[in-house]
């Protein structure tokens, strides 16, 4: 008997705390828009980022950062989202400065919140 009763008492015990969470409920996982089509060049004295986004909401934006490295980055722009009046979007930034090195360059997408997320990462 004592068999029976304690796989059920783990059940209801594992979905409560699945259904629930000290001060409320589990919140919603997000959905990142999609980055695609992402491109990096160098031309004359500048260098040119392109990307494009799919159903992007106001609330995200973009920080654009620069590492001589590959592990300390800088942020040397911020492009704003969402502002397409269909569900694609096209992305251009241009920095000034020719890569006399190898330099990285990544695009990071912000919501605003502040979570983000790394959506390409390019060496020139």
């Amino acid at each position: 008997m004592k068999t029976r009763v304690v796989p059920v008492i783990v059940t209801l015990l594992m979905l409560f705390i699945t259904n629930t969470v000290i001060g409320g409920t589990i919140p919603p996982v997000k959905s990142w828009p999609k980055v695609y089509d992402v491109q990096i060049e160098q031309k004359a004295a500048h260098i040119i980022l392109q990307w494009k986004a799919e159903n992007e909401p106001k609330e995200i934006y973009y920080e654009i950062e620069s590492s001589a490295d590959g592990k300390t980055f800088t942020s040397f722009a911020i492009v704003l989202g969402g502002f397409s009046e269909d569900a694609h979007y096209s992305y251009k930034a241009r920095m000034r400065q020719a890569a006399t090195t190898k330099t990285f360059y990544r695009i990071k997408q912000i919501h605003n919140d502040g979570t983000y997320r790394i959506v390409s990462e390019q060496s020139l």
